[in-house]
């Protein structure tokens, strides 16, 4: 990364943002890492006339008190916006947390994520990239058009809303499912204050950078069918070649490690074991390349699918506790009724 690689992407979260006079703005970031790209940004944000009215750092820990709590709910409370920054371990502890989705699902504020080291997950049993290479791929990504994305998900919105959804894999992936009337997030990389007068969920006021993803909360209970992994990532087991068995959107697991799998899913209680999630991407400098196959932030790429467990809160589903469970495809047919919105990894809109 270069000095001017920091500086397009401070360009690019302003542009987001699109900030007005006075707006606060509150930054969570990781002093290990980005810190060339604090400078710039900071530039920006007094350019437009707004400042910084808090910065949290970040911390390795999931421990935290109502001390805490009632601290960040004061920090929160007096601000606009919420950059979160770059990490090496991209998450949040409990109080805080609970104080971002506290403060989004007011609907005062809007935010920005900006996870540049996480997100890039390897394909089966191969490695990833090189960071660098991860990088121009990141910086080419931030560069796609929220006008072209924003007509490419309302196509793709007004498909998959129109019957039963279908996610086929030549490994053996077979499930179908049904939106109904749960509401989309379009992530099409705007933050403003405009866009935030349609949002409808909280994953509405975050806006993830780079764009690109569609993600709907699909009617749990409606899915049915098998999903294969050849690899399970999502937190402590180590799961191989397993198909995932729904029935009404409950999870049954088969395979090597599946009682591993299990145990976590048991842990974890409540809706671990519940369909979560259908997401799309539709970024085309994210998508899979032959040369270097790997998912690239969170799934964001054209044409890759996530398929996830547990808690849906955030997207106005229905699932509540149990944690969160990504499952990435990059080969993925996706079809309603007979029409074809993706086949094999690749989009094709209607």
């Amino acid at each position: 990364m270069t000095t001017a690689d920091y500086e397009k992407c401070a360009r690019r979260i302003a542009a987001a943002l699109k900030l007005a006079s006075g707006e606060r703005i509150l930054l969570k970031l990781d002093t290990r890492v980005f810190a060339p790209l604090v400078p710039p940004l900071q530039n920006l944000i007094r350019a437009s006339g707004a400042h910084i009215s808090g910065v949290v750092l970040a911390e390795d820990t999931e421990t935290s008190s109502d001390g805490e709590l009632d601290s960040l709910r004061r920090l929160f409370a007096n601000a606009d916006v919420f950059i979160w920054l770059p990490e090496i371990r991209q998450g949040n502890r409990p109080a805080l947390r609970r104080a971002i989705n506290e403060w989004l699902d007011e609907g005062r504020g809007r935010a920005v994520h900006f996870h540049w080291h996480g997100g890039s997950y390897p394909i089966g049993l191969s490695e990833l990239p090189s960071q660098d290479f991860i990088d121009r791929i990141h910086l080419a990504a931030l560069d796609i058009n929220p006008d072209e994305l924003e007509e490419q998900h309302r196509r793709a919105i007004a498909l998959l809303g129109s019957g039963r959804v279908r996610v086929t894999t030549p490994e053996g992936t077979d499930i179908s499912f049904e939106v109904g009337n749960r509401p989309f997030c379009s992530q099409i990389g705007d933050a403003s204050r405009a866009r935030m007068e349609s949002a409808r969920t909280r994953i509405d006021r975050d806006i993830e950078l780079p764009a690109g993803v569609l993600r709907v909360a699909p009617i749990e209970v409606s899915a049915n069918g098998s999903v294969f992994l050849q690899v399970w990532r999502p937190l402590a087991s180590q799961g191989r070649n397993l198909m995932l068995h729904f029935i009404k959107g409950h999870v049954a697991v088969q395979g090597v490690n599946a009682d591993k799998i299990d145990q976590e899913l048991s842990a974890a209680g409540r809706d671990a074991r519940m369909f979560r999630e259908f997401a799309l991407g539709f970024n085309p400098a994210l998508q899979v390349l032959p040369e270097a196959p790997f998912i690239a932030y969170y799934g964001y790429g054209a044409g890759v699918v996530r398929l996830s467990l547990g808690d849906n809160e955030e997207m106005g589903g229905a699932n509540r506790g149990g944690g969160v469970y990504w499952n990435f495809i990059h080969n993925a047919t996706v079809t309603v009724d007979d029409r074809v919105l993706v086949r094999e990894g690749k989009l094709q809109l209607p």
